[in-house]
């Protein structure tokens, strides 16, 4: 693979995990992560429960579904409800074990406590790609979905899902979740995505950045291909110019690129009141650190996963304190009376232990669990085109751990399949805390209604 596509996998992946990667509530000093996994000291106080359940440390407290119900094993005497799941385990692009493994302690809980789908056991048909960028993979993973008669896929990382998403077009089967990372996931008729994307975070920059800090001067930073070109230019750059920036300066790079500090410069020369930055991964630190060596004023904006420790270790928290950063929960939980966010920190700890809480994680635990909502409402006898017209149907439907979705193909016109774009910006102290900038989270979808690209 060449060093031009090893970045783009290296970005995409990021900007991904970047809304995701802090989704959970920072409670910790320590600069561990953007998303230090949340202690549970939240706004419902767990009970002692009857020693065995999660759920019953919180029977009766309020939650996405409802109430949180006593618990209930599944009967493993009735028929199984099948449902997909395909993801890259292994291998040197794109691995998420965690993605698998918390899906399955999503579905050991539902099994154990949740009393499956109105008493049927849920049972994940894995496919596991092993060459992310292969579309033959794909495809096949979407013929094994059809082969099981499952009645959704819930998906985790790929990067070539297209040609199983037309499988599934084909045989009316949703995908729900994951990490889209291509064209195919955030547009198909069969994709229903809780997230933003790329694209809703350079929206919330720009946003952030130009009017409630009142920026004017503003530089773009990001590398030269399509997909980013997009998120960086069509979203962050267009939309900080009708927000009434009086200047933006768009600075790409080349994919590949080793020399940060050129383009860096470039960026400080246009004496910007604020930065945003279309670039990741292994790009993090270097721009970080020539920033902080020019000693730029400007306020700088990252994706998420910049603010993972090893980055902000290697440049000092001394030096990029207060840099901004996308993530699509909220970290103030004060006004919140859900049980959400403290039953999945126990939920994870009994059934995935070996999975941190913080991070990827709580994306595929969050998908599985707003699918099990839907099927549990459907009934025992749930199928594909009931799970699908529930989420087309779906109005501010309570997300698990997350913004109410609303799959109307119009949050983000472009982009269809995005049920819940949303962000929230929070930044980070020389201390690492984590706290919220923006008040609560930004609208993406008005944001985008009120201002829609002119062709």
């Amino acid at each position: 693979m060449s060093n031009h596509r090893t970045w783009m996998v290296c970005f995409v992946l990021s900007c991904t995990v970047a809304v995701t990667a802090c989704s959970e509530k920072a409670t910790s000093s320590a600069p561990s992560s953007v998303a230090p996994a949340p202690a549970v000291d939240g706004s419902v106080e767990p009970q002692p429960g009857d020693g065995n359940t999660v759920v019953s440390r919180f029977a009766g407290a309020k939650w996405f579904a409802g109430s949180v119900p006593s618990p209930q094993k599944a009967d493993p005497k009735q028929t199984p409800i099948k449902v997909g799941f395909v993801n890259v385990d292994a291998g040197p692009i794109g691995a998420m074990p965690e993605l698998h493994t918390s899906t399955d302690g999503a579905v050991e809980f539902i099994n154990s406590e949740l009393g499956g789908v109105k008493g049927r056991p849920v049972e994940l048909v894995p496919c596991l790609l092993s060459n992310p960028l292969s579309p033959d993979e794909a495809q096949a993973c979407g013929r094994k979905m059809v082969a099981n008669k499952v009645v959704a896929v819930l998906g985790g990382i790929g990067l070539s899902q297209g040609p199983m998403l037309e499988v599934l077009k084909d045989n009316n089967i949703p995908l729900v979740g994951g990490l889209p990372v291509n064209r195919a996931e955030m547009t198909s008729p069969m994709s229903f995505q809780f997230s933003g994307g790329a694209p809703g975070a350079f929206v919330a920059f720009a946003d952030q950045a130009v009017r409630a800090e009142g920026a004017d001067r503003i530089a773009v930073v990001y590398a030269e291909y399509p997909a980013i070109k997009s998120a960086a230019v069509d979203f962050g750059a267009r939309l900080a110019r009708e927000f009434g920036a009086s200047q933006v300066t768009e600075i790409p790079f080349p994919m590949g690129s080793q020399d940060y500090s050129t383009v860096v410069q470039k960026a400080v020369e246009s004496n910007p009141d604020a930065i945003l930055v279309g670039a990741a991964d292994l790009a993090c630190a270097p721009i970080m650190e020539s920033l902080a060596d020019l000693k730029s004023t400007a306020q700088l904006y990252l994706v998420g996963s910049c603010a993972d420790a090893k980055y902000l270790k290697k440049v000092g928290l001394d030096r990029i304190g207060g840099a901004r950063f996308n993530i699509e929960n909220r970290i103030d939980q004060t006004a919140s009376d859900l049980a959400d966010t403290e039953l999945y920190t126990l939920a994870m700890a009994k059934y995935a232990p070996e999975t941190t809480a913080r991070g990827a994680a709580t994306v595929s635990f969050r998908d599985a669990m707003n699918l099990w909502a839907i099927m549990d409402t459907k009934g025992a006898g749930v199928t594909s085109e009931g799970i699908i017209d529930s989420l087309r149907s779906a109005k501010s439907a309570p997300s698990f751990d997350g913004h109410p979705y609303t799959c109307d193909g119009q949050q983000m016109p472009e982009m269809p399949s995005m049920c819940a774009p949303q962000q929230v910006i929070v930044k980070v102290d020389a201390e690492g805390n984590f706290s919220e900038v923006s008040k609560g989270w930004i609208d993406v979808s008005k944001i985008l209604a009120e201002h829609p690209p002119t062709d």
